[in-house]
């Protein structure tokens, strides 16, 4: 007789216990496209998409300052609006946050276009003020980053938005009329441009910096960060062109340099070309090179090598916001949000992860001065540790390899590339593997050989930890240099004579240590 599927659901207690998730659709209709994402989240975890769809109504076509909505345009991005809401209406209509930038906020029939978008689809569409949405950059970025001193610089078709960070809060931000549909259709005349027309976009853009940037004795050093299309598009276009041994674009540190490169490749290249660029879709093609020459006038107004980008930006900001989420945070409570969502989508337990971190932070503390580690390698561990688990969704016995794939994929934040590739590599290696040469092969660019030898050491302070499930577990090192570890009676009853032999020998061989265990029953 079969089963009624209802008799299969946990028990009410149980069910109870499992944590709540939340949803929430976010729109973000800009001057050339438009995005739904709805985003998924536990109690205290990272915002995760779990559904997203573009548009490229391009509202802000021929707007300018103070100018009209096309009623084309109109009628492209009330069409986008249309679609949004059914595909809310599939997913079970979560709350919405809709918001309008630059071409609706320029122009002088934007109220109207907003009471026509309300009416006709339901859509709480507002308009932000070019202040608020350099706020809600800062508050994306910001959920992806340990924050300090930085300048976050977020490219739209119509306005370049450029949000100062002090201490890792928000100071200030200004609105430029620099976004990369502006200014094409301001400047370029000529597909692909004339020269002349690239100097004169690059002095439009040098001066509007020069008057709105704050004097360089008052920024101090900065740490770049670009948020938006065209500095994702960048930024998959310069991976394509080279071997980089992550996709993600998020983190990626476009350099000057190569930002110079692709000018000179792609401002030669009419639009069309420009199309079958690897990275670079059809809706940004036209409109790429105006935004490139604005990011790079950026770097040389304030002399810095490098800009890195954000995937995390305006429509994260909003989601964060409104599901209570505060910034600025240390990396450990951004990793730690993402672990928890982690969590759930690959369904281990975070109380046992994160008693495992513990666990390999206090053995990674004491051997970190002899073994030169410093805080990239700290975190690195403690995201591998946090993670540990994820694995075993797809396969418990290769769940280390697994763990180290998703740790490359899964949106992981509060780790810069290398720390995120360190993280994987330890996982990868804590079970005892060592890396096939193909992969140490394809991380050269981010991490090198030392990175390589440290994370098989740090492997094995994961193995070890995991190895001692006593939480109550302590190290410290002895003045002859041999490493104790101190158990409580319950911790030692758990731990045979083979197992501690296990322990022993990968310490031994990684570190040279003799390792004492205390309160054990040998």
């Amino acid at each position: 007789m079969a089963v009624p599927v209802t008799s299969l659901r946990p028990p009410a207690e149980v069910e109870a216990a499992l944590p709540a998730l939340r949803r929430l659709g976010v729109i973000d209709v800009g001057s050339n496209t438009a995005r739904l994402v709805v985003y998924e989240s536990p109690e205290g975890g990272l915002p995760r998409a779990i559904a997203q769809r573009k548009e490229v109504p391009r509202l802000g076509e021929g707007v300018g300052h103070g100018g009209h909505l096309h009623e084309d345009a109109i009628a492209r991005g009330l069409g986008s609006l249309r679609r949004f809401a059914r595909t809310l209406e599939g997913l079970g209509r979560p709350p919405v946050i809709a918001v309008a930038t630059s071409a609706v906020r320029d122009a002088a029939d934007g109220a109207a276009f907003v009471e026509r978008a309300v009416r006709e689809t339901g859509i709480p569409l507002r308009i932000l003020t070019g202040e608020e949405e350099g706020r809600y950059a800062y508050l994306g970025v910001a959920s992806a980053w340990e924050l300090s001193n930085d300048l976050i610089a977020d490219l739209g078709g119509g306005s370049f938005q450029l949000a100062s960070v002090r201490r890792g809060a928000f100071h200030s931000a200004v609105s430029l009329p620099l976004g990369g549909l502006r200014l094409t259709e301001e400047f370029f005349a000529h597909d692909p441009p004339k020269e002349r027309e690239i100097e004169e976009l690059r002095a439009h853009v040098r001066a509007f910096l020069e008057e709105k940037l704050p004097p360089a004795a008052e920024r101090g050093e900065l740490e770049l960060h670009g948020v938006g299309g065209t500095v994702r598009t960048l930024a998959r276009v310069s991976i394509g062109l080279k071997a980089y041994p992550l996709t993600r674009v998020h983190g990626y540190p476009l350099r000057r340099r190569e930002l110079e490169a692709l000018a000179e490749l792609l401002s030669g290249l009419p639009a069309e070309k420009r199309r079958d660029v690897r990275g670079i879709g059809g809706d940004r093609a036209d409109v790429l090179v105006a935004g490139l020459y604005t990011i790079l006038e950026l770097l040389r107004a304030t002399d810095r090598p490098q800009i890195r980008v954000s995937g995390m930006g305006i429509r994260d900001g909003l989601a964060q916001e409104s599901l209570g989420l505060t910034v600025p945070a240390p990396s450990d409570t951004l990793v730690l949000r993402a672990a928890t969502t982690a969590s759930l989508a690959f369904g281990y337990s975070l109380p046992r992860a994160e008693a495992l971190a513990r666990r390999t932070i206090r053995l990674f503390e004491q051997l970190a001065p002899t073994e030169h580690w410093g805080a990239a390698e700290r975190r690195a561990l403690r995201a591998a540790a946090l993670f540990h688990d994820a694995g075993a969704a797809i396969d418990l016995w290769g769940h280390a390899r697994h763990t180290s794939y998703l740790l490359r994929h899964f949106p992981v934040v509060g780790l810069d590339h290398r720390e995120l590739l360190l993280a994987s590599l330890i996982a990868y290696q804590h079970d005892g593997d060592d890396l096939p040469v193909e992969a140490v092969k394809e991380l050269k660019g981010v991490v090198d050989k030392d990175d390589v030898r440290h994370a098989h050491s740090l492997g094995v302070v994961l193995y070890a930890a995991e190895t001692l499930t006593d939480d109550q577990v302590r190290f410290q090192r002895a003045p002859s240099g041999a490493l104790h570890i101190s158990l409580s009676t319950e911790g030692a009853r758990g731990l045979s004579p083979r197992t501690l032999n296990r322990l022993r020998k990968p310490l031994k061989r990684a570190f040279d240590l003799e390792v004492e265990i205390r309160g054990s029953s040998e």
